[in-house]
């Protein structure tokens, strides 16, 4: 897949052919299909399981902070520390591969009146890096000039992280005013923040993110629709 691969060279898109991936015949395209699945889950696997986001998420917390206190909802930021045997199976092995005492996490705590407080972790699944690692997947697996995916991958994970602290920040503050100003329970609150609201933001936010990827001449649409192609048997197609 890297520039100068004679496999590879002739998929990457020119301005006389622009969607070559679009147009592999059955053999070839079952190679690429098998060889960029396999690309692009090992790499979102590796990239999401194995290194420690603690870095990240510290970064995230501090970032949420700073745009929660600019709006006056003066949050707190410190640090929850947990024992690992209150953790599944999943986060026990995660946590012990970094420190095998305990579990720690980044956290922004919002009092409300004088008799309340909610406390929020930042945990791995905050920082935004399993769409991250994915796409990062896409791009790495996506026939194109190695500039094109440098310059790709860069860009996305800078709005990658703007877009998620901004999240992150939205749906404390909302919760925080059905909390405190609609008299609605933490769980119901925080209910319609995550669920019902932040996740349609992070759907949206991934199609900004692919947008981006594409401007910079990383057509990872075309990969997934080389797949689904191949998926549906369907017939290569002859346009661009």
């Amino acid at each position: 897949m890297i520039k100068g691969s004679n496999r590879m060279s002739n998929l990457i898109p020119t301005a006389d052919n622009k969607h070559p991936l679009l147009k592999m015949e059955k053999d070839e395209r079952k190679k690429f299909v098998m060889q960029s699945i396999l690309l692009t889950v090992t790499m979102t696997v590796v990239l999401y399981i194995f290194p420690s986001y603690y870095g990240l998420e510290k970064l995230t917390t501090n970032s949420s902070y700073f745009l929660l206190d600019l709006f006056s909802f003066k949050p707190r930021v410190y640090t929850y520390e947990d024992n690992l045997n209150a953790l599944g199976i999943v986060d026990k092995f995660l946590y012990a591969l970094y420190d095998p005492s305990r579990a720690t996490y980044p956290a922004i705590s919002i009092d409300i009146g004088n008799t309340r407080r909610m406390n929020y972790l930042i945990v791995r699944a905050c920082t935004g890096m399993q769409a991250g690692a994915l796409l990062l997947g896409l791009i790495w697996s996506t026939p194109a000039e190695t500039q094109d995916r440098i310059r790709a991958s860069y860009v996305m994970l800078i709005a990658l992280f703007v877009g998620n602290v901004a999240r992150i920040a939205a749906m404390i503050a909302m919760t925080t005013i059905m909390v405190g100003d609609f008299k609605i329970n933490y769980e119901d609150a925080w209910y319609l923040a995550h669920d019902v609201m932040g996740r349609p933001l992070g759907f949206f936010g991934t199609i900004g993110f692919t947008m981006l990827i594409e401007k910079r001449n990383v057509r990872i649409l075309d990969t997934i629709q080389a797949w689904m192609d191949f998926l549906m048997n369907t017939k290569p197609k002859v346009e661009n």
